[in-house]
């Protein structure tokens, strides 16, 4: 009896492995289904733990947020490096996005949020110095892939879009919100004639060549983000003052640590041919200690990304 059942079990062994078998005698190898996964815009995507965030968007707005993380994930060993906590500039973020969309009929930015301390993860740094475990490294690819995503979002829809990357100043001694396109401070003591020659290295190449202006226009002239945030200063319902480089104002940055731009708007500058990325860099006294100075920064910066984009395209991002 015992020698029956393992005649038929071997029979049906044989039966299953000849019909799985290619003409070429090879067995055939089954395909794993791929994930079909649908982002929908306004709604928010995130690892099971909500360690990484994606603001779903649908336009070709993206902002950034890598340094303003509470969470000290005990499975992530402290990294070595600049630990330095960027506090609030999720806040302004915050009302960037609120302001936003408050004001365009079912659109939204693009919003990538790391909720990770920056101890233990910085995305805004190379993989080798911003991720040093392995747990760190499955979230840094977590954090860049979103940003991918929404750029393909950008490149299937608008086909010229901006990232915004909100960092903070290292000390308290700047008073200047800094605007980086990845010019040097060297770069910016230039002319106005001369800076015209730097476009091709700027990281706002791509929207500025569709622009009428001069590229130093579009940098610090009349047509800049920094001067639209000037103009703002007297016309703000909650009364906050900020100076702004470059601008007219200030041509050239005050500082000799000017942030001209870090690993995020160095590595997507100019991707796929359609993104231009600028660094928004903030102080905190006056700036980022309280909620009416976040919420004046991040309204503020929504209609200077709008006036830019705008004029700069010729495209309107439906903000009312």
């Amino acid at each position: 009896m015992e020698m029956k059942q393992l005649l038929i079990r071997t029979f049906f062994i044989l039966t299953i492995f000849l019909i799985g078998c290619s003409d070429s005698n090879r067995a055939a190898q089954s395909e794993l289904p791929t994930p079909d996964v649908t982002y929908i815009a306004g709604e928010v995507t995130s690892d099971k733990d909500g360690l990484i965030e994606y603001y779903v968007g649908n336009t070709p707005i993206i902002i950034t947020i890598p340094h303003d993380g509470s969470i000290v994930p005990t499975s992530i060993s402290e990294r070595t490096g600049d630990i330095r906590k960027a506090e609030n500039t999720l806040g302004i973020a915050q009302y960037f996005y609120n302001s936003f969309t408050n004001n365009a009929n079912g659109l939204y930015p693009h919003m990538i949020v790391n909720n990770i301390n920056r101890s233990r993860l910085d995305p805004d740094e190379n993989i080798e110095v911003g991720a040093q475990d392995n747990y760190a490294i499955s979230y840094f690819n977590r954090y860049h892939n979103y940003i991918e995503v929404a750029i393909d979002s950008i490149e299937a829809n608008y086909g010229i879009g901006m990232l915004i990357n909100l960092t903070a100043h290292e000390n308290n001694e700047n008073e200047y919100i800094e605007i980086g396109y990845l010019l040097s401070k060297e770069d910016l003591d230039n002319s106005d004639a001369n800076l015209d020659n730097f476009s091709s290295q700027s990281s706002i190449n791509i929207i500025s060549s569709m622009s009428d202006s001069q590229f130093s226009e579009s940098i610090r002239g009349f047509d800049s983000i920094g001067k639209k945030m000037m103009d703002l200063n007297c016309c703000k319902p909650i009364y906050y003052t900020f100076d702004v480089t470059p601008s007219p104002s200030f041509p050239n940055p005050q500082s000799e640590n000017y942030n001209s731009g870090g690993y995020t708007v160095s590595r997507y500058a100019n991707s796929k041919n359609i993104l231009s990325t600028i660094e928004f860099v903030t102080p905190f006294n006056g700036h980022r200690d309280s909620p009416y100075a976040y919420i004046a920064l991040g309204t503020m910066l929504v209609t200077s990304i709008q006036h830019f984009y705008e004029l700069s395209t010729g495209m309107s991002l439906g903000i009312n």
